[in-house]
């Protein structure tokens, strides 16, 4: 199955290489003797860095859950087939959202009950790292896990969000964040951070393929061993 949320991923990672390729060049350019005026280009570019990383975060992990969203509502599966602990969430989202003047008729109430509760989508706002996404799969039930040596389970996204949301509440300057962090640093983080996420992507693929959200999925799907999956 091919997943849109996947191939918005990939263009979001050609859009940060593209990015971190200026950046790499911009310091290989700007060399000792620089103008105040060249550093601080220089400098900007680096932290600019976390806003396009942060970005890749959110909308990723938002397309995805999406994507979940939708999977389990075109499924038209029954409250009393899901999982417990999505059960839970879908009781949690049904009293946060539903509307009473709109909502007090459903013909189907077991399917209906389910779609009015994820209808509203997911918020997110400025708040994904490795421990949200760890959450958002205990609830919904997708593996968390990917190849820890390359990934370092997402460690790096904290970092991510951290700076990103310095420079968006104004706590930080461009510059303080950038002569923190060089590109060289930056592109490992970067590197990292993608494949962290490459992995969960894949493991909500599997997911929504299998149908893991029921209680009893139709089938058992394989899943091939991580080293097998994300191994490059």
């Amino acid at each position: 199955m091919t997943n849109t949320f996947i191939q918005d991923f990939d263009d979001r990672k050609r859009q940060v290489r593209h990015y971190l390729a200026v950046v790499s060049r911009a310091e290989r350019e700007t060399g000792m003797g620089a103008s105040r005026v060249e550093e601080g280009r220089l400098l900007t570019l680096r932290a600019g860095t976390f806003l396009i990383l942060y970005n890749l975060v959110e909308a990723s992990t938002r397309g995805a859950m999406e994507a979940i969203y939708d999977g389990i509502t075109a499924s038209e599966a029954p409250f009393t087939l899901l999982t417990v602990p999505l059960r839970a969430e879908v009781i949690r989202l049904f009293k946060k959202e539903a509307d009473p003047a709109t909502n007090h008729t459903m013909d189907d109430f077991p399917s209906a009950f389910v779609a009015i509760a994820l209808a509203h989508g997911i918020k997110l706002s400025g708040n994904v790292d490795a421990k949200a996404i760890r959450e958002l799969s205990k609830c919904y039930g997708f593996s968390h896990q990917t190849n820890s040596p390359i990934t370092r389970d997402g460690s790096d996204l904290v970092i991510i969000k951290r700076n990103r949301n310095d420079l968006a509440h104004g706590l930080k300057t461009f510059e303080e964040i950038g002569r923190d962090h060089a590109a060289s640093e930056l592109l490992l983080l970067a590197r990292r951070s993608m494949r962290y996420m490459d992995g969960i992507l894949n493991n909500i693929a599997s997911y929504l393929d299998g149908e893991f959200y029921l209680e009893s999925p139709p089938s058992a799907l394989q899943i091939p061993p991580l080293s097998q999956r994300f191994g490059s």
